[in-house]
């Protein structure tokens, strides 16, 4: 049957319809950050996806489950096959990290970036120490914000704040990734992020490197479809940046 399969190469109604919502959506005030502010992760990742303009082909994006998922996404623009590497059916927190050491040692040619939430990297943080021995040169981003954002969003919005074990204290990144041999930083200012992109991409040699962002908090991933509702209902911001249907 494979033979008979006619390939679609172009799909010109599609993608037009694409571009026309992102004219119509794009990042909402509520989404962008100030200089004097918090960092806002969809800017983040927007500023990622811009200085790796020129290297798509050769960049790929592993992710961890949670709404750092939803952002890399919507926010990083792909260009080629096999360059997002993520649980999207199983839903697996932990995955990022291990799926981006996968990555590079299969294409240690790429710039392999793992974009992961402080949640979702606690799960397998421990997987630095086999970057660092076998010097695979992977690059974590950790968003952090504190929580289970995906679940506290969840809370947010439909249970009234009736938050419940979605609120963490975490290590200190930064010490357990230098404990681990990797070399590490934080960022923790918007006008700070372009630089530590740099040096996370370029900066930081061959080997695995660690950015830990510091990120606001109660930022929910919108458009959002919820439960029991169908895709033409999903809630968005509003003038006033507060989710609406």
């Amino acid at each position: 049957l494979i033979p008979k399969v006619k390939a679609v190469k172009d799909r010109p109604e599609w993608f037009a319809q694409i571009n026309d919502w992102k004219k119509r959506f794009p990042l909402s005030a509520y989404e962008k950050g100030t200089p004097d502010g918090l960092i806002k992760p969809q800017e983040l990742i927007e500023k990622l996806s811009d200085m790796t303009a020129n290297r798509k082909q050769e960049t790929i994006i592993a992710t961890g489950v949670g709404q750092h998922q939803m952002w890399a996404a919507q926010h990083f623009r792909w260009r080629y096959p096999r360059t997002m590497i993520t649980s999207g059916g199983l839903g697996t927190m932990g995955f990022g990290l291990p799926a981006a050491i996968g990555a590079k040692v299969a294409r240690p040619d790429a710039l392999v970036v793992d974009i992961d939430g402080d949640a979702s990297f606690n799960m397998t943080l421990t997987e630095l120490s086999t970057a660092n021995q076998f010097n695979i040169g992977v690059k974590v981003i950790v968003l952090n914000n504190e929580e289970q954002g995906m679940v506290t969003q969840w809370q947010s919005l439909f249970y009234e704040d009736r938050f419940a074990h979605t609120h963490q204290k975490n290590p200190d990144f930064v010490k357990l990734a230098e404990a681990m041999g990797v070399q590490a930083r934080r960022c923790i200012k918007p006008a700070d992020v372009e630089a530590s992109l740099e040096w996370l991409i370029s900066g930081s040699g061959d080997g695995p490197a660690l950015l830990e962002v510091v990120t606001d908090k109660k930022v929910p991933v919108l458009p959002m479809v919820p439960a029991g509702k169908a895709l033409h209902e999903f809630l968005v911001y509003d003038e006033g940046m507060i989710p609406v249907e």
